[in-house]
């Protein structure tokens, strides 16, 4: 795409340089509803580390829009612009280019962009839109009328909006450095909404593999505030299994910080920061462009193991309360943290459903312990036995059962307790 906007600031006083020499200016101003409207045509978020969703900010700005628009300058922190190209022209007018959306768009300011580009949308159409997806798409497959309807009420939308772009210089190496800076510029102007380490990792291209691999087929949360049913953190946390296979074949870098299997169950953020430091260590992934791309062939051939890991996860949540009553006597059922109801699986990858609904702990030792059905071979990561493919039936989880009494039926404690870890590993080794 080679897209370039020419939009009217309020006022300019032209780009202002880093005093510390960073090689990225800044300009700072104010536009109009109009040039609004022509900005988020081009612009989009995808740089942005958050989505926005109608909540709590949207409709306060809704509030001022509407009883107190002259007041919104002085109120909004407005929109933060990253693009690589930024023209001065004449009567205070400015050429931006939106050819990269990795790289270009709106930096942060998300909920404000959402919030008057829907307040807009209301009073123009009478459309309520609750989503950055939906109001995107309404724009794109409305902008003429849009246009056409907001130039014969124009003088409905008296407010500026506050807008702030950043772009690299003309000093050579310039680009590369505005590379390198974004994600964590992004990341600083986030903080104030705790932004989470998953979308930080997001951000950099940490995930890009795993995207790759499950999405059109597992419905992920990768992005803060995106639409979807699977948290990105319980992916991640179950996708550090096979690098911590690696990691005990010690083909991980030393001075990265080692995970404890139990993590995977009661620590998930652990989980997201040990994945992070693998894929983002300099030995395994070449950073360039301000993202991450994986080099490592054998981090890479691990990670396609995820998918048939969260598969078995499910396979597991079916089938297990028939392996512990095959493992010993005693009604699954009558466990008080179990309820007899139909409930569908966690990464939603059958349509079978289970015939209870209870707490994961009671077999995320067992998935953990997939560690035993791996083997590195021809420099890659490989099943010996693909777990989807097992006949549950020949594994002797007595043992297993018989601790999960002695611990009182604690899905915590079964969840967090290194015997029952030790057990799962013992019971896939013996296959």
């Amino acid at each position: 795409m080679n897209t370039n906007l020419i939009i009217k600031l309020n006022s300019t006083t032209g780009l202002q340089a880093s005093p510390e020499k960073v090689k990225i200016n800044k300009l700072s101003s104010s536009i109009s509803p109009l040039n609004f409207i022509k900005l988020l045509k081009e612009a989009d978020n995808k740089v942005n580390p958050r989505i926005a969703n109608v909540n709590k900010i949207t409709k306060g700005i809704h509030e001022t829009l509407k009883n107190s628009p002259e007041l919104y300058f002085y109120k909004s922190k407005g929109l933060l612009i990253a693009t690589q190209s930024c023209k001065i022209l004449d009567r205070n007018r400015v050429e931006l280019s939106f050819e990269d959306p990795e790289h270009e768009g709106i930096m942060d300011g998300g909920h404000n962009t959402f919030a008057v580009g829907i307040y807009i949308i209301s009073e123009l159409f009478g459309t309520n839109i609750k989503k950055w997806d939906d109001c995107k798409m309404f724009w794109d497959a409305n902008y003429d009328e849009l246009l056409t309807r907001f130039k014969e009420r124009e003088e409905e939308f008296k407010f500026s909006i506050p807008i702030e772009i950043i772009t690299p210089n003309e000093e050579d190496g310039a680009l590369e450095e505005y590379y390198e800076n974004l994600s964590e510029i992004c990341s600083a102007r986030n903080n104030n909404v705790q932004l989470t380490e998953t979308s930080k990792g997001n951000q950099v291209g940490l995930y890009d593999l795993l995207k790759d691999l499950l999405d059109g087929e597992f419905d992920v949360i990768w992005k803060a505030g995106y639409s979807g049913k699977i948290k990105s953190e319980d992916v991640i946390s179950l996708a550090t299994i096979p690098l911590i296979f690696l990691r005990e074949r010690g083909k991980i870098p030393s001075d990265i910080k080692s995970l404890n299997k139990i993590s995977v169950y009661s620590q998930k953020s652990k989980c997201v920061e040990f994945f992070n430091d693998v894929v983002g260590h300099e030995s395994i992934s070449k950073y360039e462009n301000g993202k991450y791309v994986l080099q490592d062939e054998l981090v890479k051939s691990a990670l396609h193991l995820t998918k048939d890991i969260l598969k078995f996860f499910d396979r597991m949540y079916i089938e297990f309360p028939n392996l512990y009553h095959d493992a010993s006597p005693g009604k699954f059922g009558r466990i008080s943290a179990v309820v007899k109801t139909a409930t569908r699986v966690p990464f939603l990858s059958t349509d079978i459903k289970s015939d209870y609904q209870y707490p994961f702990g009671f077999f995320v030792p067992l998935i953990a312990g997939l560690t035993e059905l791996m083997k590195i071979e021809n420099n890659a990561v490989r099943w010996k036995i693909n777990p989807n493919q097992i006949d549950l039936s020949k594994i002797d989880l007595s043992q297993y059962v018989n601790i999960i009494k002695l611990v009182s039926f604690d899905p915590q404690k079964v969840g967090k307790q290194d015997v029952f870890y030790k057990e799962a590993e013992n019971a896939f080794g013996n296959l």
